[in-house]
């Protein structure tokens, strides 16, 4: 076997136990998560998703009660939605 091949076939087996490794290690840490969670790491869990949706719904709120004659500045997102992509470099 020359050098070529036994790189490939090293770097693939290498490649393969550590892509199929992780893999395993996820699907681990989700079915145990339901044994190892305490009811004090759900309850934050529910109280930080409760507190995203509601920071989201004030900023929302705030944007739909300003009008755009009263602004001087464009809010943030609309620096992104004028021509409907990020701006690039």
């Amino acid at each position: 076997m020359d050098a070529l091949a036994h790189t490939i076939l090293a770097v693939a087996c290498i490649a393969g136990a550590y892509y199929g490794g992780r893999w395993q290690q996820v699907r681990e840490a989700r079915r145990m998560w339901g044994h190892i969670a305490t009811p004090e790491m759900k309850r934050e869990i529910q109280l930080m998703d409760a507190l995203i949706k509601r920071m989201s719904q004030e900023d929302q709120d705030y944007v739909d009660s300003l009008e755009a004659e009263d602004r001087q500045q464009p809010l943030q997102l609309e620096l992104f939605t004028e021509y409907n992509e990020a701006p690039t470099e």
